[in-house]
C-alpha cells in the first residue's frame, strides 16, 4: 500500500480507503503492512495490541463492525507519532471491541488485577495552598478540567454534521438552565450565536477557546474534525471562571480557571459547574469498571486533569533544556508541558504547565493531592538546582 508522508493532513474518508479492498471491505492486510511499516519508527499502544489473534477475531465480525473498528485505529496508522493510536467512535465500543481496547487501556493506565474507578470530589477548601509550598506561588493560574461524553449520542469521531448541530442545539438549552450567568459562542457559519475570527483570536489568546482541529492530522483522520467547525463552541462564565467546550476531541471539556494559590477552590468550581450540568438533565456515559468513557482512552477514569502555571527556571536552564524538567517532573507523577499545553514551548523562564500524570485508578481528590505532593517536591529540586 502506498505510505503516507510524515505530516500529511487527511480526512476520514480518505483514511479508509488506504485499508479497503476494491468491494469496500476492511483489508486486515494492509492495516499488518501499515503496523509493520510503523513499529520500527515508533510502536503505538495500537500497533502492540494489533496481534495476530486480534486480527483473526477482527476477520470474523461482521463487516459493519470491521469498518467500526478500522475507523477506531485510523488515528494510529496515518500518523508515525502516535502514542496510543485509538480514538474510541461510540459509546458501546468498550463492550463490542474489549478484546482489543481493554489490553490498550490497561497497559496504558499500568492496570493489574482488578481494578474499579471509584469517584469522589470531596477536596478540601483551605487546605492544598501552594503559597506554602513557596511564598511567592500567592497568585498562580490554576485550572481543571474534565473531559465528557454524553449517553445516546455518537462520540465526535462519528458524528455526522446533523448530529453535530442537533448535539450543538440540545447543550446550548443545557447552559440557558444552569444558575451561572454566562453566554454561549458558536463556532458555526451562521449560527444567531456564531463569533466573529477576531473573537475567537482573541478567546485563543486568552487561553479560553481550543485551536483550529483541522491542523492536527490525528483529528483529522479519525473523524474526531470532520465538518469543522460546525457544531463547535464554547459557553463562557461572565466572570470567566468556568467554561464548557462542544465539540473537540469530546462531546464536552468542563473547565474551570483561577488565580489564586488554594487548588481546593478550584476544584469546587469545577465541581459545581459539573454537577449543574447533571441536574440540568445531562446523563454522561460512563463504563462499570473504567469510569467516564472518553474519546481518546488516555483520559478514561476520572476524566480530569488539574493543572498550575508555574515557572521553573532552574530545573529548565532557563527553558533551554525543557526535557530536563520533563523528566524530573515525570519521576514525580507529574506532566510538565508548554505555556499553551501539550505541543507548546516553554518560555525563558520555564513556565510549564504542571499535572498529575494519573486519570485512571484515582479518585478526583487524589488527583489533587497528587498534584500538591508532587509541586511541593519539585519546587524543592527547583531551589536546590
Amino acid at each position: 500500500m502506498q505510505q503516507l508522508k510524515s505530516g500529511t493532513i487527511i480526512y476520514k474518508d480518505e483514511a479508509r480507503k488506504l485499508f479497503l479492498t476494491d468491494d469496500g471491505n476492511v483489508d486486515w492486510d494492509k492495516v499488518s503492512e501499515r503496523n509493520e511499516y510503523l513499529r520500527p519508527i515508533k510502536e503505538s499502544l495500537s500497533n502492540k495490541h494489533f496481534t495476530s489473534e486480534i486480527k483473526s477475531w477482527a476477520i470474523f465480525l461482521s463487516p459493519e463492525l470491521q469498518l467500526r473498528l478500522l475507523d477506531m485505529m485510523l488515528g494510529g496508522l496515518c500518523n508515525e507519532d502516535s502514542n496510543v493510536g485509538v480514538y474510541i467512535a461510540n459509546t458501546e465500543d468498550l463492550e463490542i471491541f474489549g478484546q482489543y481496547l481493554e489490553p490498550i487501556i490497561r497497559d496504558y493506565h499500568k492496570i493489574e488485577g482488578d481494578v474499579r474507578q471509584e469517584h469522589d470530589w470531596s477536596i478540601p477548601v483551605g487546605e492544598y495552598l501552594l503559597n506554602e509550598i513557596d511564598s511567592s506561588l500567592s497568585d498562580v493560574s490554576m485550572r481543571a478540567r474534565v473531559a465528557r461524553n454524553v449517553a445516546g449520542w455518537n462520540m465526535p469521531s462519528s458524528m455526522s454534521l446533523d448530529e453535530r448541530l442537533r448535539f450543538e442545539g440540545a447543550m446550548i438549552k443545557v447552559f440557558d438552565a444552569l444558575p451561572f450567568d454566562g453566554t454561549y459562542f458558536s463556532m458555526t457559519p451562521g449560527h444567531d450565536n456564531e463569533m466573529s475570527s477576531a473573537e475567537m483570536d482573541q478567546m485563543r489568546a486568552d487561553h479560553f477557546l481550543f485551536n483550529d482541529m483541522t491542523t492536527d492530522n490525528h483529528l483529522t483522520c479519525s473523524g474526531i474534525a470532520s465538518d469543522w467547525p460546525h457544531g463547535r463552541g464554547i459557553w463562557l462564565s461572565d466572570d470567566k471562571t468556568k467554561m464548557i467546550w462542544i465539540g473537540e476531541e469530546d462531546h464536552v471539556r468542563i473547565i474551570s480557571i483561577m488565580h489564586g494559590n488554594d487548588l481546593g477552590v478550584v476544584d469546587k468550581s469545577l465541581s459545581d459547574l459539573l454537577g449543574s450540568m447533571e441536574e440540568a438533565g445531562v446523563d454522561f456515559a460512563t463504563h462499570p469498571t473504567y469510569g467516564t468513557i472518553t474519546t481518546c482512552p488516555t483520559n478514561m477514569g476520572t476524566g480530569k486533569r488539574q493543572s498550575v502555571l508555574i515557572g521553573f527556571p532552574n530545573l529548565s536552564e532557563e527553558g533551554t533544556n525543557e526535557n530536563r524538567l520533563k523528566e524530573t517532573a515525570k519521576d514525580l507523577h507529574l506532566q510538565a508541558r508548554g505555556l499553551a499545553g501539550e505541543h507548546s514551548k516553554m518560555d525563558e523562564n520555564g513556565t510549564s504547565d504542571v499535572s498529575p500524570m494519573a486519570r485512571f485508578g484515582v479518585t478526583e481528590a487524589q488527583v489533587t493531592k497528587i498534584l500538591f505532593d508532587g509541586l511541593e517536591k519539585l519546587s524543592e529540586l527547583e531551589q536546590a538546582a
